[in-house]
């Protein structure tokens, strides 16, 4: 064997294999580089934490004992109230520095939807959520 073809070789012995199973193979070799090399997309959400509904507007976080609680998890979003426990960001679109929209879906099991509303950061510990239905939820960051 001429030292020359020695790198092909190793890869393929051209008297076993075809030329087209050659060039799956590279091209098989560069796609598995090309996905591994990818990062994967994710939206998350602009907030994190636990945020208890409320309409007080003093500095500060709120004692959430009691009442609705949504906690913002990267991806996830969870609701102790209303008919949906957990919910995933799909989309999120930065509309201007402190609006965001987004889009997240939803499985119950016997359901699965998307919903779209805008979130609103008012300060840091204060924060809206325009439904669309539901209305608007005014939400305060929980102790």
């Amino acid at each position: 064997m001429p030292p020359g073809n020695l790198c092909a070789f190793i890869l393929v012995d051209p008297r076993r294999v075809s030329l087209g199973l050659v060039i799956k193979k590279i091209v098989f070799i560069l796609l598995a580089a090309t996905c591994l090399a990818t990062p994967a997309l994710a939206f998350t959400y602009p907030v994190s934490g636990r945020w208890g509904l409320s309409t007080e507007t003093e500095p500060g976080p709120i004692d959430c004992d009691g009442k609705r609680v949504i906690r913002f998890d990267e991806q996830r979003r969870f609701d102790s109230g209303g008919g949906v426990p957990d919910y995933r960001v799909i989309d999120l679109v930065n509309e201007a520095d402190t609006n965001f929209l987004i889009t997240e879906e939803f499985n119950t099991g016997q359901i699965r939807a998307k919903i779209r509303f805008t979130m609103r950061l008012i300060d840091p510990d204060r924060i809206e959520l325009a439904m669309s239905p539901g209305g608007t939820l005014s939400l305060k960051r929980c102790q």
